[in-house]
């Protein structure tokens, strides 16, 4: 090491305490006052004093020095001995001709901040390094500027391994966890440390003088996984467009970087902040350097100072070399001392401070054990030592303050990045991008023209009308509503205003639901007045375009739009829309459908964020108290870019093949569940208050019983406690390992059932529990005060394969298989639908399987279902080789996994570990599946490989779903995607036969609605349909589902199963 000029300490190290860095050795003994004392002299300070001994100091500097070592106190409050360090001819670590003084800073604090099991301090004290004698820098409110300093390749690796299944772009599938990780970071610092330079420090391109000096320094480390590098060249590019300098040099790591460009900073009067997820990098904490752990995914971080470092590990930042000299890093292939753990290195370090002393004091190392283990480790742990210290003096690397000011940025390079790489989440958190120039222009302009920029506020009934006469001429309109609610129920109890747009980058706002914002000195807008129409005028004069057959209507989530407008006093019913960005986006692929995520994509365009129009917090205030003027951008805004996002989808469509879903399936489909929507479902709330009486003392007797099964009590709803019980205590067999632990979710203890009977006793807690919070409690709160309903907000842009969601609340989670799950289902009943009000189910039976026979085109599968065979006791009587009258009903349940298996590519070890069979028995029985239905294996294959070339699998109506891990080389991921692949055609096809029939029956029920009929559908859970009507209507709507809901032709008949009651728990089947 000392032939490559590597930095070596032969001394005791100083002892790094909560005191000020400082050059000057005039000022020394001053510096060593404390501030809140000033009349004082001497070092009255009792937090660590230390002095540097160095080549080059001057004698007034030493005597200063030496005047200041007074006795220190530690973190446990004990006392210890100043430590001098003298090396002559030595370069010190830190810094060339340095020394440590001591200062007291009446703001410094201490922050408590509760973990699981122990409280964290945390000292947050403001860095105020005294003046170097050649630089002299400061900001505008007299404090030093502060340098950050990116660890980079540490928060890229970190990044990557915390969110690596997560991220990728959507199309090509190209990993970007690492990229979004520290992307996510440095908006993060750059916001919340605001920094006045920032240097981004990188791994240099050759092996490193350590790995020079030893060739297994790092060798146990995996190399770097294949979708890493890429990403690597990602956050370079990124980094570019921030204008931020990347700092490296041939032969070092970036840990050297951060070392020599912080003692360099330093030196230069400012403060250094290093933002990092390494413990190594503590070593360089002084006063002057922080270090700054940002965990995104935690959302906290934690700021180290010498105070903080003390605390965590009972020692000072410098002897993270001499601890990691004794201890040794896996991470690193550091050897450290064989025999000395984590407890003997703190205690040496107490005790003697460095490595060196304990070798010079070794004949007074105790226990025994220890002395021996560092004598014999003695090469090994000054072999360490020079591993795990970081070089302060790169050489070549030079600290250039004005590459690194933080100025103007290439904005339009980030966001082109950012869109390209689907960061659509941090575009609001992008520093803002304006010149000096272009603020003066915005102050001298006037308030309402900043705001509104091309949109127009209508105010008057003039101003309505002309509007109302360009929507005519133009014959197509976009529009956005403004509401204080987001359930399309509610929100019609609040609306604000609507946007309208017919022409790209110009649009109208028209207010009606502003009240008096409570702001003092606010301009309200004309003559100091708050002026609007009110919502009957605005409704009345809009109504007759929005219904016009000949104008166009375009929206963004049109469902909501149309609901709101009919259930308002003065509302009406639009015929759906013709266009709906939403939809057309989610058929093009689009995983985030939001109005700001998809202009930012396909159009580059920032809509304005409603935070930043509302506020957030105890400040947010609503659209209501916001001015006309203000909420201008925001709505018109919506308009037009929702006009121009339907200019730019509209060809996609087309050049996808998805038009006809578009068109003539998702479109239609907006009005359908509209209507569903606002009629809603009664619920006997009395009966959930009854049901919520029994559930506690259920709950009560469960808990009791993991308590006795146990021994003791334990949070049963704390996935670590019940960890630490399960596989701790009780030493159950081990499930799946995760970052807190061993995972205790629901597939993992239904595995585990038969093992201890605590397992039956958490899930049954676990299940009354979620029912009682998740239905029982919160239902009665869902009923709308005006229809005395629950409202569901049904979604089609959700499910990747076109099935519907349900939420607020979500009424297709109910379980359907348990008591309790009934029982809440009983709540829902039939009423205020005319005479004998019933609920009428239809469901398709085994819609998936049909599907699967056709697609496959398998003769044997095709013909159980002509003959109208039960087609798991058909399967089984094939895979068991016995007649159909000698199938079990064992054979039959196995059959059944099987079956719906295929489907979601089940595999031996799926099948192995579900049933708890030996792995080769599971390969046999899938083996003779396959045997039994040869068409289906072919089909399975064809339809991976298709998809693998295509980049997507699609169902037999068209409608397509991404799936870009079919390419990838991450064998897990990519399996994953090759089950998607089979499993989009079945279950993507299924959803679009159930929408299809919706479609057909809803148009129905509305015309015969018309000649004064009740029934309506109100409710669909996967493959069944439920409607609301009079008993007296039971034949004509049984009459419309059996015609209707078959309406695809398959090679195989598609069976309706039917049955009805008063109440969706007590329904039976139809005889």
């Amino acid at each position: 090491m000392a032939a490559l000029h590597m930095p070596r300490i032969t001394g005791a190290r100083p002892c790094i305490t909560n005191d000020m860095w400082a050059r000057d050795s005039a000022k020394a003994s001053s510096a060593c006052r404390p501030s809140s004392q000033v009349a004082t002299t001497s070092c009255s300070s009792e937090r660590a004093t230390t002095t540097v001994s160095t080549p080059g100091a001057s004698a007034s500097a030493r005597a200063a020095s030496s005047a200041c070592s007074t006795p220190v106190a530690s973190a446990s409050g004990r006392k210890r001995a100043a430590t001098t360090w003298s090396a002559p001819g030595i370069t010190p670590p830190l810094n060339r001709d340095t020394r440590w003084v001591a200062s007291s800073n009446p703001r410094a604090c201490v922050v408590e901040r509760l973990r699981t099991s122990q409280p964290e301090r945390r000292l947050i004290l403001p860095l105020m390094p005294t003046k170097t004698a050649k630089t002299s820098t400061s900001t505008a409110e007299g404090k030093p500027p502060l340098l950050v300093v990116l660890d980079s390749h540490g928060i890229i690796y970190r990044s990557y391994f915390a969110l690596k299944d997560v991220l990728q772009v959507r199309k090509t599938g190209e990993s970007t966890a690492a990229v979004f990780g520290y992307a996510n970071s440095l908006l993060h610092v750059l916001d919340e440390l605001k920094p006045s330079y920032v240097i981004a420090a990188w791994d240099g391109p050759t092996p490193t003088f350590r790995h020079e000096s030893d060739k297994t320094y790092k060798a146990t480390r995996a190399p770097m996984p294949d979708d890493l590098r890429p990403q690597i060249g990602r956050v370079r590019q990124m980094l570019d467009a921030f204008r931020i300098p990347v700092v490296e040099a041939p032969g070092f790591e970036a840990d050297d970087v951060v070392g020599t460009l912080a003692s360099q900073a330093v030196e230069a009067g400012l403060n250094v902040m290093i933002v990092t997820l390494d413990n190594d990098l503590l070593q360089l904490v002084r006063p002057g350097v922080r270090a700054y752990m940002y965990r995104p995914y935690q959302r906290d971080y934690i700021l180290y100072d010498e105070r903080a470092v003390e605390d965590r590990f009972g020692f000072e930042p410098i002897h993270i070399i001499d601890y990691k000299a004794l201890v040794g890093d896996t991470s690193d292939n550091i050897p450290g001392v064989k025999g000395i753990g984590e407890k003997g290195a703190v205690a040496l370090i107490q005790q003697y401070g460095t490595v060196d002393k304990m070798l010079e004091h070794l004949d007074e190392i105790t226990p025994p054990r220890t002395k021996k283990a560092l004598e014999e480790g003695r090469e090994s742990a000054e072999h360490s030592r020079d591993l795990a210290t970081i070089v302060q003096a790169v050489p070549g690397v030079t600290l250039d303050l004005e590459a690194a000011a933080v100025s103007d940025y290439d904005r339009e390079a980030v966001l082109d990045l950012f869109r390209e790489l689907e960061f659509r989440s941090l575009v609001s958190r992008l520093p803002e991008h304006v010149t000096d120039q272009e603020i003066a222009e915005v102050r001298a302009r006037p308030v309402d023209e900043v705001a509104t920029a091309a949109y127009e506020v209508v105010t008057t009934t003039e101003a309505l009308a002309a509007v109302v006469a360009a929507i005519r001429t133009a014959g197509r309109v976009a529009f956005d509503l403004v509401a204080d609610d987001s359930h399309p129920m509610r929100a019609a109890d609040c609306l604000v205003g609507i946007g309208l747009s017919v022409e790209a980058g110009k649009g109208w706002y028209v207010p009606f639901g502003h009240s008096q914002p409570p702001l003092l000195g606010m301009d309200l807008g004309m003559d100091g007045g708050l002026f609007q129409l009110t919502q009957h005028e605005v409704l009345s004069a809009l109504q007759p375009v929005l219904t016009d057959p000949e104008i166009a209507r375009v929206a963004h989530n049109g469902k909501n739009v149309m609901l709101a407008l009919a259930e308002t006093a003065d509302g009406f019913w639009m015929p759906s829309v013709d266009f709906d960005t939403m939809v057309a986006a989610y058929l093009l692929g689009e995983s985030n459908v939001t109005i700001r995520g998809i202009a930012f994509d396909r159009l580059g365009h920032e809509l304005v964020d409603p935070k930043t129009l509302l506020g957030t917090g105890r400040k947010a205030v609503t659209f209501a108290q916001t001015t006309p003027e203000a909420c201008a951008a925001y709505a018109a805004g919506n308009a037009d870019l929702t006009l121009r996002l339907a200019d730019a989808l509209a060809p996609e469509l087309d050049a996808t093949e998805v038009r006809k879903v578009f068109e003539s399936l998702d479109l239609p489909h907006i009005p359908v569940l509209a209507h569903m929507e606002q009629w809603g479902l009664a619920v006997d709330t009395d009966a959930l208050h009854r049901i919520g009486d029994r559930l506690v003392d259920r709950i009560e007797i469960a808990q009791q019983a993991a308590f006795d099964a146990v021994g003791h009590e334990f949070q049963i709803g704390s996935p670590q406690q019940l960890s630490q019980v399960l596989f701790t205590e009780l030493n159950l067999p081990k499930t799946r390992k995760t970052a807190t632990g061993f995972t205790t979710d629901a597939d993992a203890l239904e595995a585990m059932r038969d093992v201890h009977p605590v397992i039956d006793a958490v899930l049954e807690w676990r299940e009354l529990t979620k029912i009682k919070s998740t239905y029982v409690d919160t239902l009665p709160q869902q009923v709308n005060a005006r229809t005395g309903r629950v409202h569901s907000v049904f979604s089609q842009v959700t499910a990747a394969t076109g099935r519907l969601s349900s939420n607020d609340p979500n009424l297709q989670n109910i379980p359907v298989r348990t008591e309790i799950g009934n029982e809440v289902r009983r709540a829902f009943i039939a009423r205020d639908c005319g005479e004998e009000p019933v609920l009428l189910s239809f469901d398709y039976s085994q819609i998936e399987l049909r599907v699967l026979a056709h697609v496959a085109d398998d003769g044997e599968l095709r013909r159980a279902f002509a003959e109208g065979l039960d087609i798991h006791r058909a399967t089984a009587s094939k895979v068991f080789g016995v007649a159909l009258d000698e199938v079990t009903t064992d054979m039959r349940r196995r059959a059944k996994v099987f079956n719906f298996g295929v489907l979601y590519g089940l595999t031996a070890f799926g099948l192995s570990a579900r049933e708890r069979i030996p792995r080769d028995e599971a390969e046999a029985f899938i083996k003779a599946y396959f045997e039994a239905y040869p068409k289906v294996a072919e089909w399975r294959e064809q339809t991976v490989a298709e998809a693998r070339a295509r980049g997507y699998a699609e169902t037999l109506l068209g409608r397509r779903r991404y799936i870009p891990d079919l390419r990838t080389t991450d064998h897990n991921r990519r399996m994953a995607a090759e089950r998607v692949a089979m499993n989009m055609p079945i279950q993507g096809t299924a959803a679009d036969i159930i929408k299809t029939a919706m479609n057909n029956i809803d148009v129905e029920l509305d015309a015969r609605r018309a000649k004064g009929k009740l029934a309506r559908m109100v409710l669909q859970v996967h493959d069944e349909l439920i409607f609301e009507l009079p008993k007296a209507e039971l034949d004509d709507v049984r009459d419309v589902a059996h015609r209707l809901m078959p309406s695809i032709q398959l090679a195989v008949p598609l069976d309706i199963d039917e049955k009805w009651g008063h109440s969706w728990g007590d329904m039976e089947a139809a005889r």
